[in-house]
């Protein structure tokens, strides 16, 4: 089964909490990972995944203006009902803590719901990381705009490197159980 990771991102964090959502799914097996940023992806592509995890930096809220041009490519998908049944999953990062990167997954999830797409909500076990952390619409991290000893730059912490894993795994795992 294919699995398409697929980031849009502006400085290299966002693809750093995606490259960590592919190792989740590699943790499934039988399972290929496509790992790419959207503008090197061909929305044709996608007919042949059976599971499908976007992502995108935010601008105030809002997915980045990389992401909202690969949505722009997705209508003959659409169209002819390409992605209905099809799972999928997204994230998000911002810069800042109130940066609305709940609102940024909830953006990502439209045009899943859309195209009739069944989404994975991010569920796990209630720990401390979860609730410091954790979001139910998607992996997230909140990444500093400046380095910090507790928060080096352009890198998720552990905890949200660790959500994100999780998540990768939970999104394959699902497309693998309804396949």
């Amino acid at each position: 089964m294919k699995v398409f990771v697929l980031h849009a991102s502006m400085y290299g964090h966002t693809k750093a909490l995606a490259s960590v959502i592919a190792d989740g799914v590699k943790q499934v097996e039988n399972t290929e990972v496509i790992f790419q940023s959207v503008e090197e992806t061909d929305p044709n592509d996608l007919r042949d995944a059976g599971a499908i995890i976007w992502g995108s930096s935010g601008y105030f809220g809002e997915p980045n203006p990389k992401m909202a041009t690969f949505f722009s490519k997705l209508g003959e998908l659409w169209f002819t009902g390409a992605l209905q049944g099809k799972v999928g999953g997204v994230f998000g990062t911002t810069s800042t803590q109130h940066g609305g990167v709940e609102n940024i997954c909830r953006a990502l999830q439209t045009p899943m719901q859309h195209h009739g797409m069944i989404i994975v909500s991010n569920t796990g076990p209630l720990n401390e990381d979860r609730m410091t952390y954790g979001n139910p619409y998607g992996a997230t991290a909140v990444i500093p705009v400046e380095a910090s000893q507790d928060a080096p730059m352009n890198v998720p912490n552990d905890a949200e490197m660790s959500i994100a894993r999780e998540y990768g795994k939970l999104v394959t795992e699902t497309a693998k159980k309804l396949s």
